[in-house]
């Protein structure tokens, strides 16, 4: 007897309302070289670089003396570090053209004026990492990485590894690596090309000698109603973010699909202008396991995470006119990342509306902008979503959500905040006899933004345009071996390099 395939249309609609480049390598200088030499000509250890690192060097004789003996003991740095450590970086400046680098002098604006309008594209430095817990050993997760005083930066993922992606004028800039319990991280961009580990001290989070008292729950929330257009830009931005979205079927992953994309972002203080997300690149894994007669497909997914920026969309726990329907406590006051922040815990009093949502937000206590959210539906609410979230299900089959939270980040620069981070996690129960299923369904979307420019733009056209009936699984083509190019994406952990057809290739790009 052939069994029929079940299908089940899952919509990941965050919030319910009222009905072309091939991939390039990263730069040459992040090449580890391993340098012993005492007395030797400068021409000579040049050799020996040129042979470790696989490149070749351009040069005038008449800027240095290439006979000068010198000793340099260097073990495993990158090839970055070992030229400034070679030449005074005072006075030499070192350019990459292909698989070719020019030394000059530090001043020589033709040269500098010929590599920028060369037709060869500019060759990123790619900066990996692990960050450790310096006590347990365990890996740091979804901390912040990101270029100080830019708006360019990623996170580490589950296994608290990164990769960010830096133009090469952006080098000698300040990496700052950020995470809730842990000391903050400042140094500077070339050092990462040179440290596989980097270790995080946990700190106390807790601000002893503030007294929650001073200020009550509802003064709090009037406060952050009040400085919405002081804390949140009143124009538009265009926005680069990486999204990815992976379902799992009993813990193993039956599909994983990621995209580049571009948000428009509407002002802060207009609430009815929409935020509006074209398609840039996307790309999937192949089946990763058969789906054993169930088929889930996430609704709206890149354009519904971005509903999850809770000061924008104004959601029911800010909204005044929806005040009186959430118990609010201030919990503590910590430090959230560097910054003070009250602890705002809120939950609903009455399940006659839906969504109801209980969770928490954190408020900087010196601004009131909200910097952070996490919540998820109540009990109560998860009861009623079954119609909402399951759009098509089969006769005989079950299918009810057990665990819907989001979960929100921002981040200040140039004296606002946007969104950095999104998150959405939903897990959904499916039963069926006649099918003999039992199973528990796991999708997680992700949004990173990883670029933040002032823009003119006020729409995208209505054909690139994405909308909450999009399934993004069906608009992107497979696994591509030579993708994402100088994107900055959220590094995949080692089961989602499994999940892709070649996890070699996939864990470079």
């Amino acid at each position: 007897m052939i069994k029929t395939h079940c299908f089940i249309l899952l919509t990941i609609l965050l919030f319910w309302l009222p009905c072309k480049a091939q991939q390039q390598d990263g730069s040459v200088f992040e090449r580890r070289v391993s340098i012993n030499q005492t007395n030797q000509p400068i021409s000579y250890i040049l050799d020996q670089i040129s042979w470790q690192a696989g490149v070749f060097f351009s040069y005038d004789a008449s800027i240095f003396d290439a006979e000068k003996t010198i000793s340099l003991e260097v073990e495993n740095k990158s090839l970055f570090t070992v030229l400034n450590t070679l030449f005074n970086s005072d006075n030499f400046s070192f350019y990459e053209l292909e698989n070719q680098i020019i030394i000059s002098k530090k001043v020589n604006t033709e040269l500098i004026n010929k590599l920028k309008n060369d037709t060869i594209p500019t060759k990123y430095f790619f900066l990996a990492g692990k960050l450790l817990d310096i006590k347990k050993e365990n890996p740091v997760k979804y901390a912040t990485v990101s270029v100080s005083n830019k708006p360019i930066g990623t996170i580490s993922n589950f296994d608290g590894e990164f990769l960010l992606k830096i133009h090469p004028e952006n080098i000698l800039d300040t990496i700052i690596i950020s995470c809730m319990g842990y000391k903050q991280l400042i140094m500077p961009a070339y050092k990462i090309l040179d440290e596989d580990i980097i270790i995080m001290s946990p700190v106390s989070i807790r601000i002893k000698e503030v007294k929650v008292t001073a200020t009550t729950p509802h003064e709090l929330l009037k406060n952050v109603r009040n400085n919405l257009t002081k804390n949140y830009s009143a124009n538009y931005k265009l926005m680069t973010a990486f999204y990815r979205e992976t379902v799992e079927q009993d813990n193993n992953y039956i599909n994983v699909s990621e995209a580049v994309m571009e948000v428009l972002k509407a002002p802060y203080s207009n609430t009815i202008r929409k935020d509006v997300i074209r398609l840039i690149k996307g790309r999937k894994s192949p089946d990763v396991q058969s789906f054993k007669w169930v088929n889930i497909k996430l609704q709206g997914g890149p354009f519904s995470i971005t509903q999850l920026d809770v000061v924008k969309t104004m959601k029911r726990f800010i909204d005044k006119d929806y005040e009186e329907l959430y118990k609010y406590r201030i919990s503590k006051v910590i430090w959230y990342k560097t910054e003070p922040v009250y602890v705002l815990k809120f939950e609903s009093v009455s399940e006659l509306f839906f969504p109801a949502y209980e969770g928490e937000m954190y408020i900087h206590r010196e601004t009131f902008a909200i910097i952070h959210a996490k919540f998820k539906l109540s009990k109560n609410s998860l009861h009623e979503a079954e119609s909402r979230m399951i759009k098509k299900k089969p006769r005989g089959v079950k299918a009810k959500p057990s665990f819907v939270q989001y979960t929100v980040n921002y981040q200040q620069f140039q004296g606002k905040w946007h969104l950095a981070t999104a998150q959405a996690s939903i897990k959904v129960k499916i039963k069926s006899r006649r099918d003999k299923i039992n199973s528990e369904f796991h999708s997680i979307s992700d949004l990173l933004i990883t670029n933040i420019q002032p823009t003119e733009l006020k729409r995208f056209t209505r054909t690139e345009s994405l909308s909450r009936h999009d399934v993004f699984v069906e608009m992107i083509n497979s696994y591509d071996e030579q993708y994402w190019g100088n994107y900055n994406i959220i590094k995949p952990n080692e089961d989602l390099r499994k999940a892709f057809k070649n996890e070699t290739d996939f864990e470079m790009k």
